[in-house]
């Protein structure tokens, strides 16, 4: 997805005064601009964005670990 950081005065829903605003459009097309106080918190937004779900990699790791530990234990039984 294309981001785009722009300095700009902009007021988080907080109520906050912000310097950059993050705009980027979602997979679904739905348009969003976020307010952030400084251009890394902006960069951190986008790495949070593009992180893939912890869930999903932790579900990978475990059905791998399980049908290892079930291979070494049917080899141990032999």
């Amino acid at each position: 997805m294309p981001y785009t950081i722009r300095k700009s005065d902009c007021r988080q829903s907080s109520g906050k005064k912000g310097s950059y605003t993050l705009s980027y459009t979602d997979k679904k097309g739905k348009k969003h601009s976020n307010c952030h106080t400084s251009k890394k918190n902006a960069q951190a937004q986008i790495g949070a964005i593009e992180m893939p779900e912890s869930n999903e990699v932790d579900s990978e790791n475990t059905l791998e670990e399980s049908i290892m530990i079930t291979i070494i234990e049917e080899l141990l039984c032999l």
